[in-house]
């Protein structure tokens, strides 16, 4: 993931032996910095997307900014942590999805009620739907199809907050023996 390649390295005994020691530098993905979200409230640096099925970060990434490897600030600004279950998953997925959720064959079973206004409600009268799980967990999958995409003139300007974050926080390490 391209995202890593802006942290900093770290020595790492790859041994764990006392007495062998010998350090190998590897990425410190344990680094935390956070890029300012209160720019999400000015719209003038998004744009508005509607996910389409199959459109992965990639994909998003390289259409909007030329270059796939700026896929971690198209998931930064979905903010999304966990890419599988974050990012809307696509129709194949989402039914391998619910049936081992739900079980096999079990996908239009009932999962709850709804009156016309889409309250959730008891199956008591004649004014009620059958919502199954599938047709459930297609509604929640299809809440993560909008996306507010940073508008590539401003890409640059959050690289450089990252690198700049993260040249902080080298900076403010302390090392003790």
């Amino acid at each position: 993931m391209a995202y890593f390649k802006y942290f900093n390295q770290i020595g790492y005994d790859i041994h764990g032996d006392r007495n062998r020691l010998q350090y190998e530098d590897i990425t410190n993905i344990l680094q935390r910095v956070r890029l300012r979200l209160d720019n999400v409230k000015y719209h003038a640096l998004f744009a508005e997307h509607t996910i389409i099925d199959g459109q992965t970060p990639e994909y998003l990434a390289h259409e909007f900014y030329g270059d796939t490897e700026l896929h971690w600030i198209i998931l930064y600004a979905h903010q999304a942590t966990n890419p599988y279950y974050d990012w809307p998953l696509t129709y194949h997925d989402l039914k391998k999805f619910v049936a081992k959720k739900y079980g096999v064959g079990n996908e239009y079973e009932p999962n709850h009620y709804e009156d016309s206004d889409g309250y959730w409600v008891d199956p008591i009268g004649d004014d009620f739907s059958t919502v199954s799980h599938f047709a459930h967990e297609e509604a929640v999958n299809d809440t993560k199809r909008q996306l507010m995409v940073v508008r590539p003139e401003h890409v640059q300007d959050i690289v450089a907050e990252l690198k700049n974050l993260l040249e902080y926080s080298r900076a403010s390490l302390v090392v003790r023996k």
